[in-house]
């Protein structure tokens, strides 16, 4: 059984969850700034049209899937180039608020993954499996967007403080978290992988800075999220 061990998982999962924390990082930015433009305070659940406003896109919505055809993958969002330079995001009317939200975050994604291109068109589906990786980069981003770790971890702590019964169970915390960043539950399993994967990287950092000696470490407000 030691082919597990000699493939190096733990190297390539620190290799990831750096990747990730450099997507929320920027993507934390992206929202501060949209929402300070806009003169508002950043808040659950993130308004994710001030970040499209923010960033020049126009939001319509519409129905994307004609009557009578068969498909298993619902489409969710199209973006696109405009011929006069801008940027365009279409969203499925027939689908839940939270879906909606997310198509857009997710088309939010698209477009900077692409921003270097003059044209592009780039459509959102689910639920079948993805065939390429930028599908899953823009996911990513929609995620962090959606939920900026700051945020996220401001929205636990205070959960953690008001929470009476012991152990906590972790699928009614999803619920609430669901409700409050208005995310699908579907997209929150995703997301919420990748958040203890920064969190987590993280809080290494920090125990690197002080060469691992946790009686170094400077207090920190947030220490009741880790286990």
């Amino acid at each position: 059984m030691r082919e597990f061990e000699n493939l190096g998982i733990s190297e390539g999962v620190e290799a990831t969850a750096k990747l990730y924390n450099e997507i929320a990082v920027r993507a934390e930015n992206l929202v501060s700034e949209s929402y300070a433009s806009a003169r508002r305070k950043v808040s659950f659940p993130i308004d994710i049209n001030v970040v499209a406003k923010h960033l020049g896109i126009t939001v319509m919505k519409e129905n994307l899937n004609l009557d009578g055809v068969v498909n298993f993958s619902r489409k969710l969002g199209v973006v696109t180039s405009t011929s006069d330079g801008g940027v365009r995001i279409v969203v499925d009317d027939a689908v839940s608020y939270k879906t909606q939200r997310y198509a857009i975050a997710n088309g939010v994604g698209r477009y900077l993954l692409n921003d270097s291109k003059v044209i592009f068109k780039n459509t959102y589906a689910i639920p079948l499996i993805p065939q390429s990786l930028d599908e899953i980069a823009a996911d990513s981003i929609a995620v962090f967007l959606l939920m900026p770790v700051t945020t996220f971890k401001d929205e636990f702590l205070q959960y953690l403080i008001m929470h009476k019964e012991y152990p906590m169970d972790v699928d009614v915390w999803l619920g609430h978290l669901s409700d409050k960043c208005q995310i699908t539950p579907f997209n929150l399993a995703i997301g919420y992988q990748q958040m203890k994967q920064v969190l987590c990287y993280q809080r290494q950092v920090e125990f690197e800075k002080n060469d691992y000696d946790i009686g170094r470490m400077r207090e920190d407000k947030y220490d009741r999220i880790f286990a």
